[in-house]
């Protein structure tokens, strides 16, 4: 699994740009059905691309908010990257079918 390191240009200066990820998975997601995926036990960031709106929660497939949620427990919309250490599972939900790329790094 490839590190998650920033690139450097010619000058030795970090850039924007990341490795292509040597661990990646994508899922298709329909409207309102939450999809639960395995963290890589080596993975340290997550990075998320989607076609669509989804929401994410560490550790449990997440319910699709039809309201609001005050309690601290709510999913979070679209994140662009994640650190996952120590966690086992990410569970992603949409409102409409799209599919959501990620990334893995250590």
């Amino acid at each position: 699994m490839n590190t998650f390191l920033l690139g450097q240009d010619g000058n030795g200066c970090e850039t924007d740009i990341v490795p292509i990820p040597t661990y990646a998975v994508v899922l298709s997601l329909v409207g309102g059905t939450p999809r639960s995926v395995a963290v890589p036990a080596e993975a340290k960031v997550a990075l998320f691309s989607a076609t669509g709106n989804f929401w994410l929660k560490a550790g449990a497939a997440p319910a699709l908010p039809t309201g609001d949620i005050l309690d601290g427990s709510a999913p979070e919309l679209n994140p662009a990257g994640r650190l996952v250490s120590g966690v086992t599972s990410i569970g992603l939900v949409a409102p409409t079918a799209c599919t959501v790329s990620i990334g893995f790094y250590g």
